[in-house]
């Protein structure tokens, strides 16, 4: 597709990208197969993010463990599952990789998104946009769950969780960075 922008997104086994075209692939990254075309967007994607299984089976998993559990396994895989995206159309979607579809979409931006993350707990999708805002969205209650308004004086560009504490950071065209306690 056309492209002079590209966003990806990667975990240990899929690869995902998107530009100008705003159409997103998935592809299995060792055999290189493309898994899913997800189409929803009507404009440029900018931001693109796994749920990655890394921090959420790393916290879980006891320190002596080296092999997974067939119940650890499973959740390694229903995690592998979700991907956000984020557009200049001023949505965040939240889609299914196994089915291909678009699971939720929130609206609440009034600007464009260039920043999305799912929290490694998974309860949450965070996203930060041109209208120098970050918004935490409840995806089980479907919801804008906390708008942090003038977070920047500028576009906020990009966003960043811990993986274990509650604290996102966020960077701007203002040239700051900024830390957040998300409780």
């Amino acid at each position: 597709g056309e492209g002079t922008s590209a966003s990806t997104a990667t975990t240990a086994s899929l690869l995902a990208t998107s530009g100008n075209d705003r159409v997103i692939m998935v592809y299995d990254a060792e055999s290189r197969k493309k898994l899913c075309e997800l189409r929803g967007h009507d404009h440029v994607i900018e931001s693109l993010a796994f749920l990655t299984c890394a921090a959420t089976s790393a916290a879980d998993a006891p320190k002596s463990a080296t092999k997974l559990t067939p119940e650890e396994r499973r959740r390694k895989e229903e995690i592998r599952d979700y991907l956000a995206s984020g557009s200049r159309d001023r949505t965040v979607k939240l889609w299914s990789i196994k089915a291909a579809s678009c699971l939720m979409s929130f609206e609440s931006h009034e600007n464009w998104v260039r920043g999305v993350l799912i929290h490694p707990n998974g309860k949450f999708l965070i996203s930060c946009g041109d209208d120098k805002s970050i918004r935490v969205y409840d995806i089980k209650a479907n919801r804008c769950l906390r708008t942090i308004d003038g977070a920047h004086s500028h576009f906020v560009t990009s966003i960043a969780m811990h993986h274990t504490l509650p604290v996102l950071v966020s960077g701007g065209v203002d040239q700051s960075v900024k830390c957040w306690q998300l409780d």
